[in-house]
């Protein structure tokens, strides 16, 4: 089957919050009400958590529309089937502190968050989705790409991407804390 891969832009943004909001979320019920906003917010713990999903879901077509929440959706004809958080490190505040020193001065890309739906799980989605985020980035002249899949634990908590894609996509491991694989990609 050929899927297609789009860029996430502010005509689809209603598409996206569809997608995400018709999603059975019964392995990690917390997710249901993220629309991805999660790294692209800096407060604490216990304020994020007091967060609805009306306003987590109202600020991600916001963010969509200004251009400052970035990614691309999977689509089987016209049915969403997937969607990968792609954006630039920077505009991923709740991990500058830790992002800061590898980025340093360079222009750098972040894969964060991949929602497949269920029906399309190990079909390849995923790995389309990453070629494009990585082919995107190219075009726009990033430096390099950074990725943070976890290991172990359950494999539909892998929402971070497997760490064989992004080995299998050039990816280096630079650095590991426990679970946490840290994968850099030059792209110059």
């Amino acid at each position: 089957m050929a899927y297609r891969i789009a860029p996430l832009e502010s005509h689809s943004a209603t598409l996206f919050t569809d997608y995400l909001g018709n999603l059975d979320f019964g392995h990690a019920p917390e997710w249901s009400t993220c629309y991805c906003r999660f790294y692209h917010t800096d407060c604490d713990m216990n304020t994020w958590m007091s967060r609805s999903g009306d306003t987590n879901k109202i600020e991600a077509i916001e963010a969509i529309g200004q251009g400052d929440m970035k990614g691309f959706l999977a689509f089987d004809a016209d049915k969403c089937i997937g969607w990968l958080n792609a954006n630039d490190a920077q505009s991923l505040i709740r991990l500058k502190t830790e992002m800061a020193p590898m980025i340093k001065d360079k222009k750098v890309g972040c894969t964060i968050c991949y929602v497949i739906h269920p029906d399309y799980r190990s079909k390849g989605v995923a790995r389309l989705l990453l070629k494009a985020a990585i082919d995107h980035f190219k075009e726009l002249g990033y430096d390099a790409m950074l990725a943070l899949p976890v290991t172990g634990g359950e494999a539909q908590k892998h929402y971070r991407g497997s760490l064989n894609m992004y080995m299998e996509n050039g990816f280096k491991e630079v650095d590991a804390i426990d679970a946490l694989h840290i994968m850099w990609l030059d792209l110059k």
